[in-house]
């Protein structure tokens, strides 16, 4: 998909400050332990290869920038996991929820305001750069991959996951004319959602010296029981075929 006539980086962020991301997890009032907690444990049992991909890390002595931080549940996980986090986001609305979350978890993060498209870091500031499903909402997203590859160090590693465009929720959005990202009706579109096959997911991070491409994640919340009930055994081939989610490890 291409982004919506007179899209910019202003009309994304109005979208955002609009849709907290991952509260339709929750119907708890934001900010509540029942809100921290539900979200928590339904995201990471629906998207579990995250968890999968959190234990393969080892953040110890490392800065980890995450672009696109939303509320911080990632955040979260990736200084349990050692790492010394920046995080940044387009909208205030999240960050606020954010640094409630972290400090309820007794974790300590730096939360700032940020746009993906121009960092405000030096060159070669970060060990590693995380950003779950954000850079296909930036209207310049070469720009914005260019910039997460400007801030890593030499070495560094880029955990990128973007939306794969031969997946089957993919199919279903574009035949049935639905909306990304928890719609409140059927006509309230995000302004930019790119997808991407695996092919031009790699072109995409052509400027880093290795890259990895694999699909996860089969269906999206939305399925219902067969994103919750479905066992992981028949959903993880099911996501390596045709997933939503394309999950890049990228080298500086």
């Amino acid at each position: 998909m291409k982004p919506r006539p007179g899209s910019t980086v202003d009309t994304v962020r109005d979208f955002w400050q609009a849709h907290i991301n991952n509260e339709y997890y929750t119907e708890a009032e934001r900010a509540s332990d029942s809100y921290f907690d539900e979200i928590e444990e339904r995201r990471y049992r629906t998207h579990y290869h995250l968890p999968e991909l959190f234990a393969s890390l080892d953040g110890r002595g490392k800065r980890l920038l995450e672009v696109g931080c939303g509320i911080g549940v990632d955040s979260i996980q990736l200084a349990k996991r050692g790492y010394q986090v920046t995080a940044v986001d387009l909208t205030e609305n999240a960050l606020t929820v954010a640094r409630q979350f972290a400090e309820r978890r007794g974790v300590s993060i730096d939360f700032r305001l940020g746009n993906a498209e121009g960092l405000d870091f030096p060159d070669e500031s970060f060990d590693a750069v995380y950003s779950f499903g954000v850079l296909h909402h930036t209207p310049d997203i070469g720009r914005s991959v260019a910039e997460v590859r400007r801030v890593l160090r030499p070495g560094g590693t880029a955990y990128v996951m973007l939306y794969h465009r031969d997946s089957l929720v993919n199919l279903v959005h574009r035949a049935l004319r639905l909306p990304y990202e928890s719609p409140t009706d059927r006509k309230d579109h995000c302004p930019v959602v790119y997808t991407f096959s695996r092919g031009g997911a790699r072109r995409l991070f052509r400027a880093f010296s290795r890259v990895e491409v694999h699909a996860d994640y089969p269906f999206t919340y939305g399925f219902g029981p067969l994103t919750t009930k479905l066992p992981l055994a028949v959903r993880r081939p099911l996501g390596h075929a045709i997933g939503w989610h394309l999950m890049i490890t990228a080298t500086r």
